[in-house]
């Protein structure tokens, strides 16, 4: 089996959530070992693809309704955080199958794997599903390939960036339904999603964290040990600013 670095982080502010992240991948890009983030959000931050972009009157109405805006280094729509847990892995592409799809497969199936040991029946979204319309601001409101669905809604989302033969995926696992009034100042509809507290599965915190290390060690053939970060990966987080 790999050894994998395992780091299981308390909520914290989006900049700080998404340069960890980044500073994940530039470490497995300098040769460092891969690495399984799991992670929760301080309060509601909406994250964006790297290319979406907010009106003026979007960022007034996240403003008053108190929601952080932060932008992912990864591609993908809107996701709104704060009743999610977010997983991220941050590895060299050798890990993972070859690929884009195929590694998203990979992570589909440990993110099922994760989703049954807390009896959890879920499906991934088949390739061939229509791609998301470019103007669809919501990750929500369909799924792309490989995501994950029940009955026809979506639960998890994810998106991936690629640099320096380094792959980072992180991905959002809805728990509780977004609160209504903050999803609409954001512009995100829950008709076509749905959540772990909606389907009757409610593990604390820790059995759904033990359920992900479980799903992933399966899938990737990977030994976790936990670990914290590094100060090197700590000082480039800090950094990152809200957008």
């Amino acid at each position: 089996m790999s050894r994998w670095r395992l780091i299981v982080d308390g909520p914290a502010a989006g900049p700080w959530n998404m340069g960890m992240d980044e500073a994940l991948l530039a470490s497995v890009v300098a040769g460092g070992p891969p690495t399984l983030r799991l992670y929760r959000w301080d309060g509601p931050w909406l994250s964006l693809g790297y290319s979406q972009r907010l009106s003026p009157d979007r960022i007034a109405a996240c403003q008053r309704a108190g929601v952080g805006v932060v932008t992912r280094v990864s591609g993908g729509r809107a996701v709104l955080h704060g009743a999610d847990l977010t997983y991220t892995i941050a590895t060299a592409a050798s890990e993972l199958p070859d690929g884009l799809s195929a590694s998203y497969a990979a992570v589909s199936r440990a993110l099922l794997s994760a989703l049954a040991r807390i009896d959890i029946r879920a499906d991934a979204a088949p390739v061939h599903v229509s791609p998301a319309s470019p103007s669809e601001f919501d990750c929500f409101a369909s799924a792309a390939g490989h995501e994950i669905c029940v009955g026809g809604k979506k639960l998890a989302g994810s998106a991936q960036r690629r640099a320096g033969g380094g792959v980072l995926q992180h991905g959002s696992i809805r728990v509780l339904p977004d609160p209504p009034t903050v999803a609409a100042a954001c512009g995100i509809a829950s008709a076509s999603s749905t959540s772990l507290a909606e389907l009757g599965g409610m593990p604390d915190a820790g059995v759904l964290e033990r359920a992900c290390v479980a799903g992933f060690s399966e899938v990737m053939g990977a030994s976790f040990e936990v670990d914290i970060p590094t100060a090197t990966e700590r000082a480039q987080a800090s950094v990152r600013k809200p957008s």
